[in-house]
Formats: structure tokens, C-alpha cells, sequence
């Protein structure tokens, strides 16, 4: 599958996501008088021999003279220092792919609610740079496959929100829930339907508009391990707002639970 690494982004805002963080990150790195440069005589293939910052790098291999073996020695070269030099090349590969990370994070959240874009483009980068570690350097087109990493990651992710978005539409569209929904969730850990931790993530990553990502790196347990459990527990409520167990009219205990 091609992958567009040219930035086409003209539609979705990433205004305050791992993208944009990564991309103010790079903006710093590249700031004279002192920025994050190669040396052209280690990349060779026709660029100029002397100190080349990232931010004129990024541009020289966006232009129509950049051939597949010149992104290749680039791209080789980039993701060594990544492994060797520190975290700061590390931001430095992912803004010199800032392009095609934001085309494939426009495509891969495309129709998707703002409340989970987030959790999207921060799997997605994530992705990405787990694989700077992994990524065979001798094998041809390296961004490229990076950045089908990095889609698996969007696309994972992706899928997980908009299970967890589908088993909340199960409950009917005759339940009106008219009480506010921290007071559902109350009431539900009232009837014990839910858990009071379930109730916390499903407030902080759903109401709060908190990403599920940075709510499992405070509270210390795996991010696929809570997007599990926020699918069970939705459902979980789902079916008991459905049977009449919790209440979502405002007015107290559901019909069905006993005093």
C-alpha cells in the first residue's frame, strides 16, 4: 500500500496532540544558533558536504531532486543516531516525518469524533518510534516502512475507540438519558454495575476528554489493558441502563434495584 509523504493536510487540526507536542519539539531542536544538524559528507548521494539542520534536511528530501537512495541514506543515517545520540534525535526523526505523520493521521482519523483523535495519533506516533529500534536499515524504503508501522498503530487503535464507541450506542434510542452523565455513573457504582475505578476511567477518558494513553501512564497499568476494561464496563452499563437498573432520568435509583 503507498503511503502519501507529502503533507496534504488541509482539513483535520492536531492542535493539541502527541503530533503537534512532537512538531513544537522539532521546531526547538532546529532554532539557531545551535540546531540539530548532520554532517553532509555522512549522508553523501549529492548533498551539500557541510552541516545540514533537520529543518533544511526535511525540506531537501520533500523536493523533486531527493531519489529513493538519498532518502534511503538519510533515513539510515537518522534512525542510527536515534538508536546511539538520545532522545533528541529521536524527535528529530519524527519531525523530519512530520509530513507523511500528519497525511497519515489525517486519513487514519478521518470521520472519527474529536474525543478520540487523540488516543489515535498518540498510537500512531507511538508506533512509530518503537519502531526506530526495529527497523532494518539494510532493506530499501525505510520511511515508508516506518510509517506503515506507525498506520498500524493509528488503524489499532482506531478500531478499539470505535468498539467502545459502538457498544455505547446499543442502548436504545427510547432510553433518554436526561440526568447528568457523571450522576449515571454514580448511580451505576451505586447499583453496582460498575466498579468506582471503572466509573473514574469512564468519566476521566469520556466526559473529561482526557486520552485513555495519558490516563494509563498516571495510573500505571497498560494502555491496552484499560481500553479492555472501558469496553467491558461500557457494555456492561449499556445493557443496565437498557433493563431499567440505572437510572438516567435524574430521579434517583433505577426502577429495577431493590432498596
Amino acid at each position: 500500500m503507498a503511503i502519501d509523504l507529502q503533507d496534504s493536510t488541509t482539513t483535520t487540526s492536531f492542535s493539541d496532540n502527541a503530533l503537534s507536542a512532537a512538531d513544537r519539539a522539532f521546531k526547538l531542536l532546529i532554532t539557531r544558533p545551535s540546531p540539530l544538524s548532520v554532517e553532509g559528507h555522512s549522508i553523501g548521494h549529492g548533498v551539500p558536504q557541510r552541516p545540514i539542520d533537520l529543518g533544511e534536511l526535511k525540506a531537501l528530501l520533500l523536493g523533486p531532486q531527493a531519489g529513493d537512495e538519498l532518502k534511503d541514506a538519510v533515513w539510515a543515517h537518522l534512525v542510527q543516531r536515534s538508536r546511539c545520540d538520545g532522545p533528541a534525535w529521536v524527535i528529530g526523526c519524527v519531525g523530519v516525518a512530520m509530513p507523511g505523520l500528519k497525511n497519515l493521521a489525517s486519513r487514519t482519523t478521518h470521520g472519527c469524533p474529536r474525543h478520540v483523535v487523540d488516543d489515535i495519533v498518540s498510537e500512531m506516533v507511538t508506533a512509530f518510534v518503537a519502531q526506530l529500534r526495529r527497523i532494518d536499515l539494510d532493506r530499501p524504503n525505510i520511511l515508508p516502512r516506518l510509517l506503515m508501522w506507525a498506520r498500524k498503530g493509528a488503524l489499532q487503535a482506531r478500531a478499539r475507540e470505535l468498539a467502545s464507541i459502538e457498544i455505547c450506542a446499543e442502548v436504545p434510542d427510547q432510553v433518554a438519558v436526561t440526568a447528568e452523565p457523571f450522576r449515571v455513573l454514580a448511580e451505576a457504582v451505586r447499583c453496582h454495575v460498575i466498579t468506582p475505578d471503572e466509573a473514574k476511567l469512564i468519566n476521566a477518558t469520556r466526559l473529561e476528554g482526557q486520552t485513555l494513553r495519558a490516563y494509563a501512564s498516571r495510573s500505571g497499568v497498560p494502555a491496552d489493558r484499560l481500553y479492555k476494561r472501558r469496553r467491558v464496563a461500557e457494555a456492561r452499563l449499556a445493557r443496565a441502563i437498557e433493563a431499567g437498573q440505572v437510572s438516567v432520568s435524574g430521579d434517583g435509583p433505577g426502577s429495577n434495584v431493590g432498596a
